[in-house]
């Protein structure tokens, strides 16, 4: 997000650094002051380490391998989009692997806003990759915030009837 927002045409740049800003806030609010519990039906799988491990494999390697192809075509521009989607599809054995089905939501909402953006980069402008890796990281901040809201909360944990 922080990489790409300056390829954003006018004060684009600047809304979107406000809006990823009140997200990281409202995410760190939400995790560290609101105190997020461990779901009981959320347990690890016993390959949740070979899943994770494999899934950040495949992300590299798609990185990689996409970004040469990119760079060979002279479409370098439009590697942000597939950085988007490659980290979007990462996510989303993560689901299986860690019983959260949280992480099949950001994956399917990452990877398409990062499809979308190659496929705009290849075939309209190039602004549309830059679009869609600020996109991901603005909804990726918003879904983690959003998630950690609605999620259980510990004993202890401050609630709006405490803050009043």
């Amino acid at each position: 997000m922080l990489a790409n927002r300056s390829a954003l045409p006018g004060h684009w740049s600047t809304a979107a650094l406000v809006a990823w800003l009140v997200a990281l806030a409202a995410a760190v609010y939400s995790i560290y002051v609101l105190r997020v519990e461990r779901r009981p039906d959320a347990a690890p799988s016993r390959w949740a380490g070979p899943i994770y491990l494999g899934s950040c494999l495949a992300m590299i390697a798609l990185i990689a391998a996409g970004s040469a192809v990119l760079r060979a075509r002279g479409q370098g521009d439009a590697v942000p989009a597939l950085i988007a989607l490659a980290v979007g599809l990462h996510f989303i054995p993560f689901s299986r692997a860690f019983g959260l089905d949280f992480f099949t939501r950001l994956g399917i909402a990452l990877s398409t806003i990062g499809a979308v953006g190659l496929v705009l980069a290849l075939t309209w402008t190039l602004t549309a990759a830059a679009t869609a890796a600020v996109l991901a990281g603005l909804v990726m901040t918003a879904m983690i915030a959003a998630g950690a809201v609605t999620a259980p909360r510990t004993a202890g944990a401050v609630t709006a009837a405490d803050s009043r």
